[in-house]
């Protein structure tokens, strides 16, 4: 549908844009697709009927009791030969695994939905699930000690004071012994402020044992003056900067892609996915259509952890390290990590969205809507371009892109999660982290004078070291990491693949030679073991990294691969033996490669509280397995270090960081060559 229209001058910009949104809202309504509640394919996403199975079988069983709440509960993947091995119309087994907590104790189950029938029931005696976070704000208020050192800050209105416990990942605390869950408690005081992001009371430092909810410790470091608000912000947004014009973008006839059985097509790819509770979208099964054939690409791709250390002295402050995506997505009623997406916001208002179905701290499911979104979308930029001399003309081709995204939320950050499908064959894998900072009280006004003991310290050498930056006066946004480890089992035109490093090495030619004497070359190596398997990104001593199958070559006689490009990146500058670094050890390395093994998802383990880094990615490659022509997985470290500024508060502008599947020597020629002059 075309729709033109002519301004008259006496309607203004504002009324304008108006109009245009109206207009927008009318004729480019999102598309709103539920996740069909059956199932196609052993991959697919578990539907409220399988929820309801586990729940059934479980309590048939008489292994629910009252105060029962469901931690996790995770789609079984199949062995992966079967189901490389599946066809359409063939029967499949559907299995759940499942963690509950019961007055304190964890359990460990696996239900055979396809069946009806518990396959298996063990006490989690060594690891920890997340305890509820409920209930303790009374356990706070209710201590002498703290109700003395609100009075001691001027606060005796406690309706206005709420108080949580989080739960403390494995920092070597005194309480820490084995098997205790501990958490460290904080309250904020909500008097004349709208958002509860810049009001903790500052000082107080409370141990709390999470299963007996008492109070192993308390301390309070003095009172730090309580400031005005400043994490207020405009949610419903305002007018726009003068001389806005308004930019339409629409698909009228719908979306490009197809959606058939949970297998999406669009150009020359070919995906499935699902949306899991715990680390969020899974792509399965991505193929490239080359002259009519579906090679494979990448068995599945995902997000495995992520680790948030804060970097302050501070006794709480040290305390706030996180594994956010194996800790937040199994609290009791957290219902996972996906949070829903706003058309015309988080997507396009052409996009179609996508609903999942998640599950209750109760076990019972429910149907979240909008938790992903799927659209094309044309940058402007070429995808290829020349200026020939010899004709004295231009030639290129504009170019348009498939982006799969969801959003996450983890308390007070969020992460745009995209997944972008190009025409050149490539995938680019996108992070954006966006939300609200964490900051605390403290007594500096301002950053041109001497700074408090809050803000700063001296090195040995004497020199100045600041934790954190004032966003506000009184306020200071902690200096943090975020590490994101994703897992990646490329599978390059079948199985067996090997890992190739291309090291870009100086290269002496003859003294005798006229001219330069120095070039640079590349030196392929094939690396043998996982041990040897475990590269950072470096400007001195470039390489790349490819995933290659020796046993199908190109017309060119080259293994065809898909490399790993790295963009902007960074690694963990902790020393491995402190505690949360032994935890996420992943984030040591911008690249790790093991052998495919199904029990290796989480790249810090299965259960993240209070684990001590036994399960995790680097514990696992001392095994030295080999990586040659065979199955392997790549697990890629996305970081970055983040010292806040003003500019972040009070919501952080989105910070983008990818990192892109490239084909390498996988197809004969540039796959855009022949793309249309129109996107």
């Amino acid at each position: 549908m075309r729709v033109c229209l002519t301004w008259r001058s006496s309607v203004s910009s504002r009324s304008r844009v108006c109009i245009f949104a109206v207009l927008l809202f009318v004729f480019a309504l999102p598309t709103c697709i539920a996740l069909q509640p059956e199932v196609h394919h052993p991959l697919d996403s578990l539907t409220p009927e399988e929820y309801w199975k586990v729940y059934r079988v479980l309590s048939d069983a008489g292994k629910l009791a009252e105060k029962t709440q469901f931690s996790s509960i995770l789609l079984q993947e199949p062995p992966k030969a079967e189901v490389l091995a599946w066809k359409p119309g063939k029967p499949f087994v559907r299995k759940v695994d499942v963690v509950l907590l019961t007055e304190g104790k964890a359990y460990a189950a696996v239900v055979d939905v396809s069946a009806g029938k518990l396959e298996s029931w063990a006490e989690l005696t060594k690891e920890q699930t997340p305890a509820s976070l409920s209930g303790f704000d009374d356990v706070l208020k209710k201590d002498p000690r703290v109700l003395a050192a609100l009075k001691s800050r001027g606060i005796t209105d406690l309706r206005l004071v709420n108080c949580e416990v989080i739960q403390a990942d494995f920092v070597d605390l005194p309480e820490q012994t084995e098997g205790r869950r501990i958490g460290w408690g904080v309250c904020d005081y909500t008097a004349n402020t709208l958002y509860a992001w810049d009001d903790d009371i500052a000082g107080m430092y409370v141990v709390v044992d999470m299963d007996t909810k008492k109070i192993l410790r308390f301390s309070d470091s003095g009172a730090v003056p309580m400031h005005p608000t400043t994490s207020i912000y405009d949610a419903d947004g305002g007018p726009p900067a003068p001389g806005t014009r308004p930019i339409v973008t629409s698909q009228p006839e719908g979306p490009s892609f197809t959606i058939k059985d949970g297998e999406v097509s669009w150009q020359n790819w070919h995906f499935r996915f699902r949306l899991d509770p715990r680390i969020g979208p899974v792509l399965n099964l991505v193929t490239y259509e080359d002259a009519g054939k579906r090679r494979s690409v990448l068995y599945e791709g995902s997000l495995s952890e992520i680790y948030v250390p804060y970097q302050d002295p501070d006794e709480i402050w040290k305390a706030h390290v996180f594994l956010d995506a194996g800790l937040s997505f199994a609290i009791p009623g957290s219902s996972g990590i996906l949070k829903p997406l706003q058309a015309g916001v988080d997507c396009p208002v052409y996009a179609s969205f996508f609903s999942g179905t998640f599950y209750r701290g109760d076990g019972t499911p429910y149907v979240r809507p909008r938790l992903a979104c799927m659209f094309e979308r044309v940058s402007g930029d070429p995808v290829w371009r020349h200026w020939e001399y010899s004709t004295a003309a231009i030639s290129g081709r504009p170019t348009r892109e498939l982006v799969f995204r969801t959003v996450a939320n983890l308390s007070n950050y969020d992460y745009v999660f995209d997944w972008r499908f190009e025409q050149d064959a490539s995938i680019v894998v996108g992070v954006g982290a966006t939300g609200i900072l964490a900051v605390k009280a403290v007594k500096d006004q301002r950053m041109d004078g001497p700074l408090s003991e809050a803000m700063a310290a001296k090195d040995p050498d004497g020199h100045e070291v600041q934790f954190g930056q004032l966003v506000a006066p009184g306020i200071s946004a902690v200096d943090h990491d975020h590490f994101f480890s994703f897992r990646l089992d490329l599978d390059v035109d079948g199985v067996n693949n090997s890992l190739m490093v291309d090291k870009l090495v100086p290269y002496k030619l003859p003294d005798s030679a006229p001219g330069r004497h120095w070039i640079w070359a590349m030196k392929p190596e094939m690396v043998k073991t996982e041990g040897d398997a475990q590269f950072d990104v470096s400007v001195e001593h470039p390489a790349m990294w490819r995933f290659s199958n020796e046993g199908v070559k190109n017309a060119l006689g080259q293994p065809t691969s898909f490399a790993i490009m790295p963009g902007e990146t960074g690694i963990s500058l902790l020393p491995p033996r402190e505690w949360p670094q032994r935890r996420a050890g992943f984030s040591e390395h911008n690249l790790w490669v093991t052998p495919y093994d199904p029990t290796e998802r989480y790249a810090s383990g299965v259960y993240v509280v209070g684990s001590k880094g036994e399960d995790s990615l680097p514990q696992w490659v001392k095994q030295n397995r080999n990586i040659m022509n065979t199955d392997i997985v790549a697990w890629y470290t996305m970081g970055f270090h983040h010292v806040p500024r003003p500019e972040d508060w009070p919501q952080m502008p989105i910070m983008w960081h990818t990192f892109t599947l490239l084909p390498f020597q996988f197809l004969p020629k540039n796959p855009t060559m022949d793309l249309p002059l129109v996107p």
